[in-house]
């Protein structure tokens, strides 16, 4: 019989290089309709996607899925597979998918030319076509700018099926979810709702279990002075009944002490204290029991300056081929020290092709901060390979600086490759050390989890140097950036302009 739900029962998950489990007793049940995972950079979220796509197997527990999966991976690497049915089949289905999600005919033809944004609505498009029983999806809305996102939305929405969904997209899980799972230090919490109902009950149980170590902390303060009152007591009540150095023919005084300690009244004290200690002790014990939220210290300096040149680039008037039949036409283009520079335009209009354009201008004695839309498997690895070869001192300084941008070093190494949020918190924390005297961005939202898009904001804010920033999130740009760039894309001509 055909398994309609998704659950984990006891399920742990270690990678082979794991110091710990990656996940821990996962237990949790899930139904038709989209339930959302969300969690730090590097909590575990694409892991427990792979093990519920059956890409991974649990090193412990159990998992129920239904037959027939797909999953949709964060990359778009390579051009997803079924393509044809989507477009050579000639079905209803497959034409709507293609309007809703806006894809062109050639698109198949010209991959390697496509941006990040229209590969993924193609991978989206692709796998809503075959309309598997469940469907697990890694970060849709990467890359996407607001009316693509809208797009994806759209299509997500009428989706029946089993549906698990990674994504930093608060507007997104909102919308889509009927639940979300929420990922802390290996475990998970079910909460019912989109993501804002969820991180609402999770913050009003931080603040509950706060108040209860307080008072747990405060109660162990007041036994513990009180045991400790009781204990000066008994020790002097015990100095008091003691013969030594007594007169040994004080009989008087040794018989008072005999009486007291015939009585039992010298037990008093010691019982009395012993009673106190012993609930101060409880009090401990219940204060090591009690949750204890993990806060690390948060948020970075970027530190760098302004540079003195009254400009750090000058771009002639000119253009740049934007594959085999358009091209991105565009005025003096200029940055000076202090300037704070959003790029804008749709998917596909050149931004990024621009931005390598840009690099390969700027003089060489000009320090900066690079942060590319997308690294490839091989660049991650390269990364990783150059923070080993780093001496102690310089690498703990940039783990230190990677877990005040939100995430865990102990994590960084626990599967083969860190996931792509954690590599951009990682080349952000590398390049500090250069004090930059201009930092370019190209969409530097993406993959980071929702804290650590603020501690980035956060650090952009203070930073006084030159910025240029691609982004789709209007209200990171309306914060930070006081120029702008627009790339004008009208489909009609295939001359992309900028407009300043």
């Amino acid at each position: 019989m055909a398994y309609h739900s998704l659950s984990f029962n006891s399920v742990e998950f270690s990678y082979p290089s794991s110091i710990y489990p990656v996940l821990k007793n996962m237990i949790f049940e899930v139904s038709p309709g989209w339930t959302g995972i969300t969690g730090e950079n590097g909590a575990g979220k694409t892991t427990l996607l792979l093990l519920a796509a059956d890409l991974l197997r649990p090193s412990a527990g159990t998992i129920r899925r239904p037959d027939d999966i797909l999953y949709c991976p964060q990359r778009t690497d390579t051009i997803p597979k079924g393509w044809e049915d989507l477009f050579f089949s000639g079905d209803n289905t497959a034409g709507r998918l293609m309007d809703i999600l806006g894809l062109e005919a050639d698109w198949p033809y010209r991959w390697d030319t496509l941006s990040h944004g229209e590969r993924k609505r193609f991978q989206l498009a692709a796998a809503l076509m075959r309309n598997p029983a469940m469907l697990a999806v890694d970060e849709p809305t990467n890359h996407l700018d607001r009316k693509a996102a809208s797009l994806v939305q759209d299509a997500l929405e009428e989706y029946t099926g089993v549906g698990l969904l990674v994504s930093h997209d608060r507007a997104l899980l909102d919308r889509l979810c009927n639940n979300c799972l929420f990922l802390r230090e290996g475990t998970v919490t079910l909460r019912p709702g989109g993501v804002s109902r969820g991180l609402a009950e999770e913050e009003r149980e931080l603040v509950e279990q706060r108040g209860l170590r307080k008072k747990l902390m405060d109660e162990g303060k007041r036994l513990a002075a009180e045991a400790d009152r009781r204990r000066r007591i008994a020790e002097s009540s015990r100095n008091r009944l003691s013969k030594q150095g007594l007169n040994p023919r004080d009989g008087d005084t040794r018989g008072k002490i005999n009486l007291a300690k015939l009585s039992g009244k010298d037990a008093v004290g010691a019982n009395q204290y012993k009673r106190m200690k012993n609930r101060s002790d409880k009090a401990v014990e219940a204060l090591e029991q009690a949750a204890n939220p993990h806060e690390r210290k948060k948020g970075i300096n970027l530190g760098g300056r302004q540079a003195r040149a009254d400009r750090l680039l000058s771009l002639e008037p000119g253009s740049i081929p934007l594959g085999e039949e358009r091209k991105l036409s565009f005025p003096e283009l200029y940055i000076r020290p202090g300037d704070r520079i959003a790029l804008t335009g749709p998917n596909g209009s050149g931004k990024s092709t621009l931005i390598r354009q840009i690099l390969s201008c700027i003089p060489e004695g000009i320090s900066r901060l690079c942060l590319p839309q997308e690294l490839s498997a091989e660049e991650s690895q390269a990364v990783l390979e150059a923070l080993f070869r780093e001496e102690d001192k310089f690498r703990g300084e940039i783990l230190a600086r990677f877990s005040r941008l939100g995430s865990d070093p102990r994590l960084l190494f626990q599967s083969a490759l860190p996931s792509p949020g954690e590599m951009r918190k990682l080349l952000i924390a590398r390049g500090v050390f250069y004090e930059p005297a201009i930092v370019i961005m190209d969409e530097p939202t993406n993959h980071l989890d929702l804290v650590s898009v603020g501690l980035l904001e956060e650090a952009l804010a203070e930073y006084p140097g030159a910025l240029l920033l691609v982004s789709h999130d209007e209200v990171f740009l309306s914060r930070l950036t006081n120029r702008e760039w627009t790339i004008d894309r009208r489909e009609e001509d295939s001359i992309v302009r900028i407009v300043l």
